[in-house]
C-alpha cells in the first residue's frame, strides 16, 4: 500500500496524518515551527487516530507553547497557518467582545464593530466617526491587562479623539492604573 497523507483538525489544531507500513502510532511535534504529525499504520481507522491525538491534546498545546517560547527568544518569530490565524483572531475577537460589553456602561459609549488585524506599528486603532477599533493580533502574546488597556484606550478615542489632557482625564478616570500597564506593554516589546 502506498503512503497517503492527510490533515485533520482536532480543537483548532491542524494535525498532518501519514498512514504508511508501519507497526505503531507516533505523534511528533517539529520544534521549528510547531506543527503537529501522527505516523499511523494503514490499518488503523481515522477515528482511532482523532482519539490518540485527543487524548493528548494537552500534552501538544503544552509543546507548542515551549516551542514557541524557544522561538522567540532566539528572536525567530514563526508564521502562522492561515487556519491557525483565523483561530487566534477568533479568540481574541471573544475576548474583545467581551471587555467592549464590559466598558460600555461604564464609560457610556458604544463600539459599532471590532476588527481584529497584525498589526506593525500600533496596539490599536479607532475609526471616531464609525465608533469602530481595530485590535492588534499580537496583544494575544501579553497578559490580559495589556489587552483590557488597549480595549479602554481605544473606546476613550469615542469620547476624545486626540491624546490631549482631556483624553488622558479620561484615561485616569475610567483606568486608573493605565501608566503602569503601558509601561509593562512597552517593556515587552518595541512596539509602541
Amino acid at each position: 500500500m502506498r503512503e497517503q497523507t492527510y490533515e485533520i483538525r482536532i480543537d483548532e489544531i491542524e494535525i498532518t496524518v501519514t498512514k504508511k507500513r508501519m507497526k505503531n502510532m507516533y505523534l511528533r511535534i517539529r520544534k521549528e515551527d510547531g506543527s503537529v504529525r501522527i505516523s499511523a499504520p494503514h490499518q488503523i481507522s481515522d477515528a482511532r487516530i482523532k482519539a490518540f491525538a485527543a487524548e493528548r491534546i494537552g500534552w501538544i498545546r503544552e509543546n507548542q507553547q515551549k516551542y514557541l517560547w524557544e522561538r522567540e527568544r532566539r528572536g525567530e518569530r514563526p508564521a502562522l497557518g492561515k487556519a491557525e490565524l483565523a483561530a487566534q483572531k477568533q479568540r481574541l475577537k471573544k475576548e474583545v467582545e467581551r471587555l467592549v460589553k464590559k466598558w460600555e456602561p461604564v464609560m457610556g459609549v458604544s463600539v459599532s464593530g471590532i476588527t481584529i488585524r497584525q498589526m506593525k506599528t500600533r496596539w490599536g486603532s479607532c475609526n471616531v466617526r464609525s465608533r469602530h477599533i481595530n485590535i492588534n493580533l499580537a496583544l494575544l502574546e501579553h497578559p490580559a491587562e495589556c489587552l483590557e488597556y488597549v480595549v479602554v484606550h481605544e473606546m476613550t478615542h469615542i469620547l476624545e479623539s486626540g491624546h490631549n489632557q482631556v483624553f488622558w482625564g479620561y484615561m485616569t478616570q475610567f483606568y486608573p492604573d493605565w501608566r503602569q500597564v503601558r509601561k509593562l506593554l512597552n517593556r515587552e516589546t518595541d512596539l509602541r
